[in-house]
Order: C-alpha cells, then structure tokens, then sequence
C-alpha cells in the first residue's frame, strides 16, 4: 500500500516537474526569431521599398502595395500619404488591425513613419513574431512628402529625370549643323551645370 502512494507521489512531482519544464520554454522564449536574423532581415534589400518605387506606384495607382503608417494618430491626420492606412506602433500587434498586418499575403506592405528608423523599429517587432512580408520605405514620410508628394518629379534619384531636367539640345548643334552654321545665340547662366570630366 505504501509503494502505491509513493508511486502516485512520485509520479504527481515528475508531472509538475516536466508541466514547469514545458512553461518555462514556453513562456520563458519571447523571440521567435533570433537576433543574427532580425538583423539580416532588416539590413536586406528586400526590406527596403525605394521612393521610385513609391512614386511609380502611386502614380499607377498599384492595388498591391498596401502602405501602413506606424506613426500616431495625430501625426497621420496632419498629414499622409494617399491610401495609406494608420496603424501606429504602438498597436502594431492589436487585433484591431489584424487583417492590415495578417491579411492578404499576396500584397506588398511598406511601412513608413517620419523616419526611416521609425518604421524599421516597427518592422523588427513584426520580423520578431514571425511575419516576413513587410518592407520599410526608405528615407520616411518626411523625404517622401518633400520628393514624392509636393515635387511631381522625383528626379533626384532617377538619372533620365535629371537629363530631362536640363535642355542640353540648346548648347549643341543638331545634326549636320556646326556652331558656325547656327544663327540663333545662345546664352549659358553661370550656375548651370554642364557636361564635362
């Protein structure tokens, strides 16, 4: 009789034993990614989304790139990107705003805050629960607004913008014509820039 309760004593402490074993792991292991990984993930180019990747999907209107601005609510009504749908950082893992952040897999989802660095504080908690689909948008609303948003031509980071820029056609002669041959006097400012090494 006393071997049965001593086994039933026993068997009851390894149970709570291997019950505390299992907890500890599990609650104990908040990261589900480690951080070599977060790492990798955040440094890539495949975290990254250009502003002329903005810009050319603004512009057509792409229905795949879903934009989520992970600043405050205040700072999104002061002023956002088009279509771009508030979710600050501060709710990222909400369940308010699961379907922006679990749903649809197929979409591009590009955060952006003012800052580079806002947004990809934000991605790092995403990345550290496991989610792989998200890009941060370089340089932040704050280049954004000023390159995308109140200049129609972001030119300066796309060099056949920057030719079309300047009209190089008035300084050199078209065709068989020589400088010679030109009637029409053309008049070069001092601080614009020309051709040359």
């Amino acid at each position: 009789m006393k071997k049965h309760i001593l086994t039933i004593v026993v068997s009851i402490i390894a149970g709570i034993f291997i019950l505390a074993m299992i907890g500890k792991k599990i609650f104990t292991t908040p990261y589900k990614v480690s951080v070599e990984q977060q790492i990798t993930q955040l440094t890539s180019d495949e975290s990254r989304f250009s502003l002329y990747e903005l810009s050319v999907n603004m512009q057509s209107k792409n229905p795949n790139i879903l934009l989520l601005d992970v600043r405050s609510e205040k700072e999104y009504e002061q002023g956002h990107l088009t279509n771009a749908i508030n979710v600050p950082a501060s709710k990222l893992l909400h369940t308010d705003f699961s379907e922006y952040i679990n749903g649809n897999e197929r979409l591009t989802k590009v955060l952006y805050g003012n800052t580079e660095a806002q947004a990809a504080r934000a991605l790092s908690i995403l990345i550290n629960e496991g989610y792989t689909n998200f890009k941060v948008l370089n340089g932040g609303y704050t280049i954004a607004k000023e390159k995308i948003l109140q200049e129609r031509n972001p030119s300066y980071y796309y060099y056949m913008d920057e030719q079309k820029k300047y009209n190089y056609s008035k300084l050199m002669p078209a065709g068989e014509t020589t400088s010679q041959d030109t009637q029409e006097e053309v008049s070069v400012e001092a601080d614009v820039p020309r051709g040359g090494c």
